[in-house]
């Protein structure tokens, strides 16, 4: 019953949650239609799963348009998870976690604000670099000498570009160094 819950819980947080996106990129996207969403899974020629993921289909102006939504999940060849990402309704992607090919964290983050300056859906659709994303990463090292993996170095980026402060760890946990951008 409780991993039921659990995926419950994690479909709900994924396909409802809009915090991240601002009023103006919600004004923006009002007018999609949502028209399905069907569930793709897809395989390495080994038989073993790539990866997982839900398409959703809008409307807009008589035209189609589909993105991934939901639960993504990528896997390596070995079938270790590679990424978990949540997708939001719209397909920006909400937060993520990446691991190695043994299973360990390496990367994670998460999107704390979304937005656009386009100022309609077509000029949206037709230069979709006007996306304004914001996300929190948190990146992880593992050290074989101690046999721990720990966060090494954590801050903000907007549109990819590292913004403010970002602290770097030891493998003790102890900051090592403070870098404002």
């Amino acid at each position: 019953m409780k991993h039921i819950s659990i995926i419950i819980f994690s479909f709900l947080i994924c396909n409802l949650s809009i915090a991240q996106h601002s009023d103006r990129f919600l004004e923006l996207v009002k007018d999609l239609k949502k028209i399905g969403s069907e569930v793709d899974t897809t395989y390495y020629k080994n038989g073993k799963i790539l990866w997982i993921i839900c398409w959703t289909t809008y409307e807009y102006n008589s035209e189609e348009f589909s993105t991934a939504t939901g639960k993504l999940v990528q896997y390596h060849k070995n079938g270790q998870v590679a990424d978990e990402s949540c997708l939001g309704k719209y397909g920006n992607i909400l937060s993520s976690k990446g691991f190695d090919r043994n299973g360990n964290k390496t990367v994670e983050f998460v999107t704390t604000e979304i937005d656009s300056e386009a100022k309609s859906l077509d000029e949206f659709f037709d230069s979709l670099g006007e996306v304004r994303f914001k996300r929190y990463y948190r990146h992880y090292k593992c050290s074989n000498k101690l046999g721990i993996c720990y966060l090494y170095k954590e801050g903000q980026r907007v549109n990819g570009k590292k913004n403010g402060l970002w602290t770097t760890y030891n493998e003790n946990g102890e900051i090592r160094k403070e870098k404002e951008y």
